[in-house]
């Protein structure tokens, strides 16, 4: 003991010894012990040292009231001493020092007060949350559907669900661990309901798929089997009958799947009740009842005295038989036994519950439990079982234990009388009620919809055996009272009974989303489940977690053939996708589109691709559609079609057709046809019709930046998908060879090309005409002087050379103008913006007889303003003979320009010609701008 004292001194020396160095340096930064080139400086926390310390002095402290009556061996104090050599620095270099210091600065917390608060990070997640974020599940669910895509790997695939929610479920629990809150989120709930019902599917529907490999046996087959044992003298033991239920019939698995998912479940939730090693150590049973009768001259050394009379006796019924109670803290113990040990066996685990048992010193509760297990005598077993077990071996010498109970039967009445006997504790009751088959009893502790399932299920499960039991078993059993036998319900039955529960907290619960899905699941009916959940989608109750599960379970019903209602699982993906591009991911939005059918497909993910503006993420986005083998070309055409068809109101008051930022939004659809040399043509139609649009409204500017939007080579990108005919411009427009849609888009592309170039042409003209003259020079005034005239005259020979250039330059401007503009209006094979009658033969959709439409409109609107224009050229050029010659080609039956005339137009023109033809005349010349 002295050499315990002198060590437990010499510790105390040493931590404050250490405590006070700690107190000289101020700051929780030291220099390396190492001398390194950079320097570099490390952060120690020196506060875990402390604690450590702190608890190991207490740990070893005799007086403390840890250790009175315990004794620990040294070494456990040397362990003490080792941890003054433990490093536990975080090394840093002097810039991410400074980086620290200063944000450290710029927070409400200081990182000092972080490292001496250990509660500072907890307040930080505590405050963002983080753990209400499971956006990482898309992309686990996203990825095991990649992997497991075949129909053999459709349980693969549910065991990875459950395994993906599960380690979410791990992730957010760690994180709340470090938050000081009791409080259970919402999504802790819902992902802890996902990965429950991911459970019940497994293995409901592995149980039913592998089960029609079984044949079922006959409703009499059990009286045929008894009468059959009977006559061979065949010993059929109660375990036999059990396992043979178990093999042959699949509602008695499936039954049993059910109790072990929800006890499955229940275990996961019973790490959060205290266990009774918390509160006691393996001891004797009842140990303050035993001392107050042992000590009960002596009173004053009993710590707790009961005042009451307590059980003289100590057997296990000597409470029940003497009506007297134990000691307070005895029934105390007692209750919180009984509940943990209910506990276990809601968890599955009745080997657990007698092992607690045991351990509080209780025995004989433990071996009471065993009376439930079928009797089976291994030494009458004929050669049939001897088959179904390769396991069973015996020489003819030995003698086999017998397995189970050879009066179960009258054990279970004791065990029906006790689960309502009032005076034994209400969890114990429980756990007999549950082996015995009592459901009023097991429903009264039921606190949950899974509690009370799990009720009826035992119950259920165990009538059904019993029944099985007695009709093939030769044997005389124990009668059970009718209240038992009346507790034989259909499923059916069961969930009419849960959504009627006494319970408030049950009946609420009946109605949740996740517990209707598990009901059905277990009733194995689909189409009313689809029904349900087209409910919960019409009334917009899902968040996009759970759609996520909807979608999951619907794929899961289509790999397995259960694919009931196509069109409410369509609807289902359909809303998923819809909450996945909120997320903006085109990889999820692009896998799960191509689950819906085929134009479902085009029209979401085409409204998808409207919001995408930045190039590089529209190839990523097409990529992705390739991926998940979407029609793109489908797609793309649709998200230029949709884009134009948008915002195509003009506003009245803007006369100078000035681009806005509707009209970009359309010229920048057209990237997504050009992505592809196979949409080429398809480029080249709706660029010609985006440029019908914007001419039509007279954008000239807004026509121009779509028409540059095509690539240079698209012409001949057409061509390649026409290796028959010759690559010429001239076959193109006007052979055969080439389909009508494609020859009539080129030819409308040169069209535009020319009516452009004649616009941009007239443009630099008129520029040139009005901004590149020179300026004339001012009168000389009369009385210049000497120096000033020859200053003019200087300056005059200037304006007349710059006269000159301008005259030449105008001349070579008004030549190329000219003949631009006449391109318009003699555009051969037809005229301009007219198609090609090599192909009439083909029927016009409605797509292309509004085109037609269109460009007659068009050919009304620009050849009269393309015939003024060439008119305003010639005229201003002083060409008024070919003004004259210009309203030959008006009324030339070979082009017939005359007919795209409104009257009032036409007059317009003939008027200004008519101009030009005085002019004329007042040159000395005729009408027709011949000399005379």
């Amino acid at each position: 003991m002295n050499t315990m004292n002198n060590t437990t001194e010499n510790l105390e020396r040493s931590i404050q010894m250490f405590n006070q160095e700690n107190a000289q340096r101020r700051s929780f930064l030291r220099l390396s012990g190492k001398s390194t080139p950079s320097k570099r400086l490390s952060l120690q926390n020196t506060n875990y040292l402390r604690k450590d310390f702190d608890e190991s002095h207490q740990f070893n402290d005799v007086n403390s009231p840890r250790m009175l009556g315990k004794s620990y061996p040294h070494s456990r104090l040397i362990k003490a001493h080792d941890l003054l050599d433990i490093d536990s620095s975080l090394t840093l270099t002097l810039h991410e020092v400074r980086d620290i210091m200063a944000a450290s600065e710029k927070s409400e917390f200081t990182l000092r007060e972080m490292m001496e608060d250990s509660t500072a990070t907890g307040m930080i997640l505590k405050a963002k949350e983080p753990w209400k974020n499971m956006s990482k599940l898309f992309y686990d669910f996203l990825h095991t559907m990649q992997v497991n895509y075949s129909e053999a790997q459709v349980f693969d695939t549910i065991a990875d669900f459950i395994q993906n929610c599960t380690d979410t479920l791990d992730i957010m629990r760690g994180m709340q661990s470090k938050v000081e809150t009791t409080e259970i989120s919402e999504e802790e709930i819902s992902l802890e309901n996902e990965r429950n019902t991911w459970r019940l599917v497994y293995c409901l529907y592995q149980n039913r798929i592998n089960s029609l490999n079984f044949s079922t046996p006959m409703e009499d087959d059990g009286e045929n089997s008894r009468d059959d044992a009977q006559e061979r003298n065949l010993y059929i033991s109660e375990k036999v009958v059990v396992d043979n239920m178990f093999k042959t019939e699949s509602y008695i698995r499936e039954y049993q799947l059910i109790i072990d998912w929800m006890e499955k479940n229940a275990l996961d939730q019973a790490d959060k009740y205290p266990t009774t090693e918390h509160f006691t150590d393996k001891t004797l049973a009842w140990e303050n009842t035993v001392r107050q009768l042992l000590t009960y001259k002596d009173k004053e050394q009993i710590p707790f005295h009961s005042s009451r009379p307590l059980v003289s006796s100590l057997d296990p019924d000597a409470p029940i038989r003497e009506g007297k109670p134990l000691h307070d803290l005895d029934r105390e113990d007692d209750a919180r036994l009984e509940k943990r040990m209910f506990i276990e066996v809601r968890c599955g685990r009745l080997q657990k519950a007698q092992a607690l048992a045991e351990h509080c010193g209780q025995p004989w509760r433990a071996a009471c439990l065993l009376g439930w297990i079928p009797h089976h005598d291994p030494n009458y077993c004929d050669t049939d079982y001897q088959n179904d077990h390769p396991d069973y071996k015996r020489s003819s010498d030995s003698k086999l234990p017998i397995e189970g109970n050879p009066n179960r039967s009258l054990w279970k009445l004791c065990a029906w009388e006790l689960s309502q006997d009032k005076r034994v504790g209400q969890f114990y009751r429980t756990i007999y009620a549950s082996l015995c088959g009592n459901l009023q009893q097991m429903l009264q502790v039921a606190s949950s919809w899974q509690d009370a399932l799990w009720a009826y299920m035992k119950t259920l499960l165990d009538i059904k055996v019993e029944r099985e039991m007695r009709n093939l078993v030769v044997k005389s059993f124990t009668d059970m009272p009718d209240d038992y036998w009346k507790n034989e319900i259909s499923l059916k039955d069961v969930f009419k009974e849960l959504h009627a529960s006494k319970n408030p907290d049950i009946r609420a619960q009946s109605n949740k989303p996740d517990h209707l899905i598990q009901k059905y699941l277990i009733l194995d009916q689909i189409p009313k489940l689809m029904e349900e959940i087209e409910d919960m989608i019409n009334i917009k109750s899902c968040d996009p977690h759970f759609l996520r599960f909807l979608t999951h379970l619907i794929c899961f019903f289509r790999q397995i053939g259960k694919n009931s209602k196509d069109r409410i699982g369509d609807k289902v993906i359909l809303a998923y996708v819809q909450v996945l591009i909120e997320m903006d991911d085109p990889i999820l939005i692009a896998f799960y589109t191509a689950m819906l059918p085929q134009e479902l497909q085009v029209t979401n993910y085409a409204s998808y691709l409207e919001t995408i503006k930045d190039y590089e993420q529209r190839k990523k986005c097409l990529a992705a559609a390739e991926e998940a083998n979407l029609n793109v070309e489908a797609i793309t055409k649709l998200v230029v079609e949709s884009i134009r068809s948008k915002n195509i109101d003009m506003d009245p008051t803007d006369l100078k057709g000035n681009l806005t930022d509707a009209d970009m939004d359309k010229i920048n659809a057209l990237d997504w046809l050009i992505f592809y040399q196979s949409q080429r043509e398809e480029a080249l139609w709706q660029t010609n019709a985006l440029i019908r649009y914007f001419l039509t409204n007279e954008k000239i500017d807004a026509a121009r930046k779509a028409f540059n939007k095509i690539p240079m080579d698209s012409i001949e990108a057409i061509i390649t998908e026409y290796p028959t005919i010759e690559n010429t411009l001239t076959n193109l427009t006007m052979t055969n060879s080439l389909s009508k849609k494609a020859a009539s888009t080129i030819r409308e592309y040169l069209c535009y090309k020319t009516y452009l170039d004649a616009q941009e042409g007239f443009s630099e003209w008129f520029s040139h005409y009005h901004h590149g003259k020179p300026t004339p020079l001012e009168e000389l005034p009369m009385y210049a002087t000497f120096t000033e005239k020859v200053a003019y005259e200087h300056k005059k020979s200037q304006y007349n050379v710059e006269m000159e250039r301008w005259k030449s330059t105008m001349q070579h401007h008004t030549k190329a103008v000219k003949q631009l503009l006449f391109n318009v209006l003699l555009f051969p094979d037809g005229g301009w913006l007219v198609d090609s009658n090599n192909n009439n033969d083909e029927p016009s959709t409605p797509e292309e007889m509004s085109r037609e439409h269109q460009m007659e409109k068009l050919r009304e609107l620009c050849i009269p303003k393309i015939t003024l224009l060439l008119h305003s050229v010639m005229s201003e050029m002083n060409e008024h003979a070919e003004c004259i010659q210009l309203a030959d080609i008006l009324a030339s039956e070979q082009y017939q320009l005359y007919k795209v005339f409104q009257k009032g137009r036409l007059r317009d023109v003939f008027k200004k010609i008519c101009e030009s033809s005085l002019i004329l005349m007042d040159q000395k010349k005729d009408p027709w701008g011949y000399p005379k």
